[in-house]
């Protein structure tokens, strides 16, 4: 027996530990309930523990008698504490602090006198065999014990009827089983039943406070969503059921919050439960929606109402700005009628209190005014007919906002295009006849519209459009973008964009909600593999969100030497790996974006409102994913991904086409120089900002034909301590009849990228040196600056080059300076500290361009050998507005010349500014303040001139 004993022992200390770790893994806990249930259990397993420590003492006679005395002492003290614990879990609900704490007073004293008995015998005692009997004061344990039990028993009504009634019968259960227990072990003490039975029930009690957390809305502590369907699926009898709603509870949490939003949920959830609990089952079905079903006949509900609506008016008293609440109730017979028509008749008769509520009460007042007057309550009702009667499909809903036969004009334009128009204050939304007739809609204007629409999307994207419709309806969102599947009415599921906006009324106009919905079962818009919308449709993605100025961050991404994967599984194994990727790239932009396959093995998508580091952790996120997660049968293929992206915004005015062109480049840079990380085109907004892309062409033609109509502007460079030119810089221009003089942050950047900017920059070199050659013979200081891209530095003749041209138009090298455009200091430090120490080496002075934006850093500066920094000029303006600017451009100054650079500030436009960077020490400065940019011939009468004053 003791054998057996022992291993149901170690059976309910190892369950007690797994219940330890499944309250403390609990999601559904807060962290004082997970400590709570673990010193719940603790104490089982102490309790157990002694029982089974005495039991083994008293195998040994009366040897052990003074174990037997303690454990003992132990397990009484212990046994009452268990309930309280039990109770402890529940008193949120159930019991007031100071009841709570006058029974831990209690059980600290009974533990007291178990101690005392432990030397007296008063409760029990253990005789000179270890064997263990009652004393002449054992009621006092069983008292204790009894009370705290029916304590706990108690709290546990009182939860379940705070919850509707729910789970008393497992409550019966519990109590049944416990007194089965002690029942026996006090009949038969070798029994040893009562910790087990303990244990049991404690783990019942585990299961009854779990199923209440899932059965409940954390809210407002009424019962979920998920439990109104479950109880509508099982009734067998006709039953009433009623829908409440808020009135404007989105107006009550944009003017006061929704922290006091949620305190009015809270607050007409205890008034239902309180004038409804008894008489049926209270739900919250959305945010401000509740349902409850109700036993009884129409008569009961209409008294029960009356009763609600006291009960609401008399705290309007206490909180004047409560919102008012509608009803609509209908009856339900399940034998010969379905739910939604039910729930059709309920909603509608709701939709005719909110309107009464509107007519006796006013309109909702959004401003700073007054409340309007009511209106006269028989008009409302005539225009209510009128309405029905011009609109015989809105079965007596109030249309109004919603007739307009522009409406009609656009929703009749497409079959796969839908519409939709919702007036946010009366819930009426009206949708495009032809998705009322491809989804079989009930009609096309429609009451809670969103509700019906949910009930036909696929189940495992409507908890995501849920919470997507319920963050608009409550104002904490504005729009609404999603992808998810709906039924037809065939019973298919298509795949469905869905775009909204919430259009702000003034005050006195409702708000609306409007969208577009787009059916995407057309099967050639959809890769027939993968599920995903095909490249067609990624461009015209593209386009849309260039037009909308949407910020958002679009994605191609690749998977590299796929050829190999085809050829080792062949083609039908490769197509399950690319639906593989595409059901999991779908599932990671689920609710942010939109996945596409495009040709080949190369997927995209966009995400809204994102930028890189979110777009590169989703990237990390795919790249794990493809490594690790992709299977074909219990084989594991490891694939190999590289993407390239462009970041979009409110001021990015590129075409597709050159959106496209970007993310090709930034993939082949992802393949090629970045060990397949996520790559982002530089300078996407920037980049060939014309529309026309045939100028590209021109341009790319004009750089290999000797850079014809390409010509050169110099703007001067100023000493502050002689207010002589000293240098200028030289600006590459395209000029063509077509298009004239192009601004040339629309070519430069991408003309960079170009193969062609080699013999670009070569004839720049040359030809400013050649255009300049009388300017240095005149003044043999001049410096001429010139701009040096990333892929000059990377050429292999660069260095020849350069000092070829100087040797060719007889240049001293001392009269160059080689500026360091942004792009040169993404390269490799120790690669740019060989080219420059080779420049500087022949004569050549370096600057850095732009210093203090991009890649420029003081650390740059400890590992490139340069000679003259170029202040860009927000330092400059910062300088201007605030001491913080002021300051830095100072220390940037200062710090320079003392580490034996020259500064040259950029931007300089006024004679305040110039003023400004002389009191700071600058030594050069350099913009329109002086000139602007000018060709050769001007610029030259502007250096006699300055040196002849």
């Amino acid at each position: 027996m003791l054998n057996f004993y022992t291993v149901i022992v170690l059976d309910v200390v190892s369950f007690m530990a797994l219940l330890v770790f499944m309250a403390n893994t609990n999601d559904l806990f807060s962290r004082h309930k997970k400590k709570q249930f673990t010193l719940l259990f603790l104490s089982v397993v102490l309790g157990i523990l002694t029982e089974w420590s005495g039991s083994v003492a008293v195998a040994f006679g009366g040897e052990f008698r003074e174990v037997v005395v303690w454990t003992k002492m132990v397990e009484l003290s212990v046994t009452p504490v268990v309930p309280f614990l039990c109770a402890e879990v529940l008193r949120q609900a159930a019991n007031a602090p100071r009841r709570r704490f006058r029974l831990a007073y209690l059980l600290i004293v009974h533990a007291g006198l178990e101690f005392l008995s432990a030397f007296g015998g008063f409760i029990y005692y253990v005789d000179a065999n270890g064997v263990f009997h009652h004393g002449p004061f054992y009621w006092i344990y069983l008292v204790t014990y009894v009370g705290v039990s029916v304590y706990v028993l108690r709290a546990g009504y009182r939860v379940s009827s705070l919850y509707q009634g729910k789970n008393k019968t497992m409550l019966i259960c519990m109590l049944g089983l416990l007194a089965l227990g002690i029942v026996a072990n006090q009949m038969d003490r070798d029994v040893k039943s009562a910790w087990l039975t303990v244990a049991i029930v404690v783990s019942l009690f585990y299961i009854f406070y779990n199923d209440m957390l899932q059965r409940l809305d954390a809210k407002t502590m009424l019962l979920s969503y998920a439990s109104y369907n479950n109880m509508l699926s099982r009734l067998r009898k006709p039953t009433m059921i009623e829908i409440l709603n808020i009135d404007s509870f989105r107006a009550v949490n944009e003017e006061h919050g929704s922290a006091y939003g949620d305190q009015c949920l809270r607050t007409v959830a205890g008034v239902m439960r309180k004038v409804y609990g008894r008489h049926g089952a209270c739900c919250r079905v959305r945010n401000d929606e509740f349902c409850v079903i109700l036993d009884g006949d129409e008569a009961a509900v209409v008294a029960l109402n009356d009763q609600f609506l006291a009960a609401l008016e008399e705290c309007r008293k206490a909180d004047p700005h409560l919102p008012r609440v509608s009803l609509g109730y209908a009856c339900y017979d399940p034998s010969c009628e379905d739910v939604q028509d039910a729930e059709r008749a309920m909603a509608a008769a709701l939709y005719r209190n909110k309107e009464r509520n509107k007519i006796k009460h006013g309109p909702v007042d959004r401003s700073a005014s007054a409340p309007s007057a009511p209106q006269n309550q028989a008009s409302s009702f005539a225009h209510e007919e009128a309405a029905e009667a011009e609109h015989p499909t809105s079965g007596g809903l109030d249309v109004s906002g919603l007739t307009d036969r522009t409406f009609a004009a656009f929703a009749s334009t497409s079959e796969r295009n839908y519409i939709f128009l919702c007036n946010m204050d009366t819930g009426v939304s009206r949708w495009s006849l032809n998705a009322v007739q491809y989804f079989d809609l009930p009609s096309e204007y429609m009451f809670e519209g969103g509700w019906i629409w949910e009930s036909r999307i696929h189940p495992h994207d409507r908890q995501m459009y849920h919470d997507d419709i319920e963050s608009v309806f409550s104002g904490r969102s504005q729009a609404h973008n999603l992808e998810y599947r709906v039924k037809n009415r065939l019973g298919e599921y298509v795949v469905c964009t869905c775009r909204g906006v919430v259009l702000k009324g003034d005050g006195e106009d409702p708000d609306y909600f409007a969208g577009t919905i787009s059916n995407h079962g057309i099967i050639d818009e959809v890769d027939s593999i993968t599920g995903l919308h095909v490249g067609a449709e990624f461009t015209k993605s593209i386009r849309r969100l260039i037009d909308e100025r949407a910020s958002a961050c679009v994605v191609e991404v690749g998977i590299d030497n796929f050829p190999h994967v085809n050829a080792m599984y062949g083609q039908e194994g490769g197509n399950r790996i690319l639906q593989l990727f595409g059901v999991e790239l779908r599932d990671l932009v689920a609710g942010r974006g939109q996945a596409f396959r495009l040709e080949g093995v190369k997927f995209a998508f966009y995400l809204h409102d994102a930028g890189p580091d979110e777009a590169r952790e989703l990237f990390r996120h795919l790249r794990l994913v493809a490594q690790n997660e992709t299977q074909i049968g219990n084989l594991r293929v490891p694939l190999r991904i590289y993407g390239g992206a462009v970041q979009l915004g409110p001021h990015c005015s590129d075409s597709e086409s050159l959106v496209c062109s970007n993310l090709i480049y930034a993939m082949e840079q992802s393949l090629e120089n970045y060990r397949n990380e996520l790559v982002f085109s530089e300078d996407v907004c920037r980049t060939v900002n014309i529309e026309n892309v045939q100028l590209h062409a021109e341009i790319h033609r004009s750089a290999m034909d000797g850079c014809k109509n390409f010509f050169l502007c110099y703007q001067p460079i100023v000493s502050f301590e002689t207010g002589k030119v000293i240098g200028a810089e030289a600006l590459l221009r395209y000029r063509q009849k077509s298009y004239g003089v192009v601004p040339p942050d629309n070519f430069i950047p991408w003309l960079e990228n170009d193969p062609a900017f080699i013999p670009v920059g070569n004839w720049i070199l040359r030809q400013a040196i050649r255009e300049t050659k009388a300017l240095r013979q005149e003044f043999p200081d001049f410096i001429l600056n010139v701009n040096i891209a990333d892929s000059q530095l990377k050429y292999d003749n660069f260095r020849e080059d350069v000092l070829n041209v100087l040797t060719d138009e007889e240049c001293p090298p001392e009269n160059l300076c080689l500026e360091l455009t942004e792009r040169c200091r993404r390269m490799s430090p120790d690669f740019l500290k060989d080219e420059l120490r080779f420049f500087r080496s022949r004569g050549i002075a370096i600057a850095l361009d732009d210093f203090g934006t991009g890649m420029s850093s003081l650390a740059l500066l400890l590992q490139l050998p340069v000679d003259e920094l170029k202040v860009d000029r927000v330092f400059l303006l910062s300088a201007l507005v605030s001491e913080r600017g002021l300051y830095l451009l100072e220390t940037i100054i200062r710090s320079a010349r003392e580490a034996g650079l020259h500064t040259c500030v950029e931007g300089v436009e006024t004679a305040d500014q110039c003023a400004l960077v002389a009191s700071l020490a600058g030594d050069y400065y350099q913009g329109y303040y002086s000139s602007k940019p000018v060709p050769i011939e001007a610029f030259e009468a502007f250096c006699h001139e300055n040196w002849g004053q």
